[in-house]
């Protein structure tokens, strides 16, 4: 009797040590409002942080992918390869460090059009290229503190990208 009340009095501990972590740890919450021109463009939710399945990127993409081919010389070898780059608008928000109160978020924002496909390489080895125009904004490392907004710089005065950071209400 007695080895089972310190089991279960061991086990009743362990359920509390993990309740109070779990309680300490709330599930983060990152909004974000993307405008263009002074236009709201995109918008959304997402829990970037949560004590059971880890740290989620907010990801959001509205375009095409634009075929095109590549050559490479290599000695005497030609290596051919079909790519593709995407073009339209596309939002990546990923959590690089989240604690109970901020966190550290790497963006990457592209806005672009398609302007078109032009050769490249040699006669031996041609090659395409695609060019695009307008935003491409990448790895931009921002800090939020709980509750309060952040402007995220683009380097593009068109665009604004807004994100508040939040305990999640799960």
């Amino acid at each position: 009797m007695n080895r089972l009340s310190k089991t279960l009095t061991a086990v009743a501990l362990c359920a509390c040590a993990i309740g109070n972590a779990s309680a300490a740890a709330p599930a983060q919450q990152i909004d974000v409002s993307f405008y263009k021109d002074g236009h709201l463009v995109s918008a959304g939710t997402s829990i970037i942080a949560h004590e059971a399945f880890g740290r989620s990127p907010f990801a959001y993409s509205s375009g095409t992918h634009v075929g095109f081919g590549t050559c490479h010389l290599e000695g005497a070898t030609m290596r051919l390869q079909s790519e593709s780059r995407f073009v339209g608008l596309s939002l990546v928000v990923k959590p690089v460090d989240v604690d109970t109160n901020k966190a550290r978020l790497s963006v990457t924002a592209q806005d672009t059009e398609f302007v078109g496909k032009r050769d490249s390489g040699t006669v031996d080895c041609h090659s395409e290229v695609v060019d695009v125009k307008g935003l491409e904004a990448t790895d931009v490392t921002i800090d939020v503190v709980d509750g309060q907004s952040v402007d995220v710089p683009l380097g593009d005065a068109r665009y604004r990208l807004v994100l508040k950071l939040h305990r999640a209400d799960l």
